[in-house]
């Protein structure tokens, strides 16, 4: 076996900044649920593809694959439009702020993460792609009243403006996983809106 080191790695839309306080004013109401542990804003995000275990050597040697086929998709903008959690029903782990649409240029960043990384072993992913951001994780019994509201929760005027592909790196630790960029990857300006 050999000895390359490996991190814990997956890529991501970011939110941006403006998304993320958008964001945080509407469930800042989750602050007072008991059971329920919210996202840090600053790691506001949507996954496209999560790697796991991954040789760092591997950064480097599909840097330029990565720039040539997610470089030529157009940048484009996501409209958030739902609210869900994962599982669905009384006993659910993650809440989530989403959209059960997937636009043409994002659909075609995960064919194409999907396409270049089952060349080293990493599994496609079965489950339909559903945009999500996850915005808190259930650790308790939360109140119905607080599970209902967030349901029902007002998604107006909340866009993903996405201008980059980031591949992050995730450190575990007691008080949550800390996101570290190790690559960012930008869309093609000119073809996005």
């Amino acid at each position: 076996m050999n000895n390359i080191p490996e991190i814990r790695t997956f890529f991501a839309l970011p939110c941006g900044e403006t998304l993320s306080q958008n964001i945080d004013e509407k469930v800042v109401f989750l602050r007072e649920c008991s059971g329920i542990k919210g996202t840090p804003s600053h790691e506001y995000h949507i996954t496209l593809k999560f790697l796991g275990e991954t040789p760092i050597n591997l950064l480097e040697e599909t840097k330029e694959n990565l720039y040539r086929t997610i470089g030529q998709i157009p940048s484009f903008t996501l409209k958030l439009s739902s609210t869900g959690t994962f599982p669905k029903g009384s006993h659910p782990r993650i809440l989530w702020i989403g959209s059960y649409f997937a636009p043409l240029a994002l659909r075609q960043i995960v064919l194409q993460l999907n396409l270049l990384f089952k060349a080293y072993g990493y599994p496609r992913e079965e489950r339909r792609f559903k945009p999500h951001i996850t915005i808190a994780r259930v650790k308790g019994d939360p109140s119905k009243v607080c599970l209902e509201k967030f349901m029902n929760l007002n998604c107006e005027g909340m866009f993903l403006k996405a201008t980059d592909v980031i591949w992050y790196e995730s450190k575990l630790s007691p008080v949550g996983p800390e996101y570290i960029e190790r690559m960012q990857i930008p869309l093609n300006l000119e073809k996005g809106r």
